[in-house]
């Protein structure tokens, strides 16, 4: 009975995890919008600026974007993705919460990846301390012991110790080398806030998180006096 009730719990988990695995969101254009290399571009155009954005794809729970952004105006014009904001609506185009949902925050994203190096750092000094004090005591010990075979266990210690040691080494580097990936990533990469000059332009991805509920997304772009507003419809594939 126990055998059956655990076969169960499995092909139920496997069930589930297929359904995740095979959910993928994406959004098209629910509005005018020219084909460019693949891919479908919207613009808009007022009198401070004109913009373009692109949808480029879903990855890791979260939707890129690519934004062109280009000053015509005489003042200058901020662009921040962490002004960037989005609400949602349902089939009827009826809005299913009045709530904002902003952009990922590049300059939150760089502080966040600088403390995980800083306790990453903080934690090898420990697990690197703690390694060779436990070598320490435990060959202290054997020292101490008067059986002719404490030589060969002292060994033992130092071979343990050292084999520790260079697993958190290894691991210390793999995690070193990917927290610094990240953080150019997001340094050089991503769109960071940038001050425009007249017919000055920038060019670069945000990222938005995805609301499984949503059928329809309204993204909302403020460009210093005007806010360009894009529309799109969500679909499952």
């Amino acid at each position: 009975m126990k055998n059956f009730t655990y076969k169960i719990i499995i092909v139920s988990l496997s069930i589930l995890l297929t359904n995740c695995s095979s959910s993928f969101f994406t959004l098209n254009p629910d509005e005018e919008s020219s084909l460019e290399l693949g891919r479908k571009v919207i613009e808009k155009e007022t009198a401070e600026a004109y913009s373009s954005i692109v949808f480029e794809e879903q990855t890791k729970g979260k939707y890129t974007f690519q934004l062109f952004v280009y000053n015509k105006d005489e003042e200058k014009i901020i662009v921040d993705p962490k002004n960037i904001y989005f609400k949602i609506y349902d089939k009827n185009r009826n809005p299913i919460r009045e709530k904002k949902y902003y952009a990922y925050d590049p300059e939150e994203k760089i502080r966040e990846i600088n403390s995980d190096i800083s306790y990453r750092e903080d934690e090898h000094s420990v697990n690197s301390g703690l390694n060779l004090l436990f070598s320490l005591f435990d060959t202290a010990i054997d020292l101490s012991d008067d059986e002719d075979n404490n030589l060969g266990e002292v060994l033992e210690n130092v071979a343990i110790y050292s084999s520790n040691q260079i697993n958190e080494n290894i691991s210390y580097d793999e995690d070193m080398d990917y927290l610094e990936s990240q953080k150019y990533f997001w340094k050089n990469k991503v769109l960071r806030i940038t001050e425009l000059d007249k017919d000055e332009e920038i060019d670069g991805m945000f990222f938005t998180p995805i609301l499984t509920e949503a059928k329809y997304i309204k993204l909302f772009i403020p460009l210093g006096k005007t806010i360009h507003t894009y529309k799109f419809k969500q679909t499952l594939e």
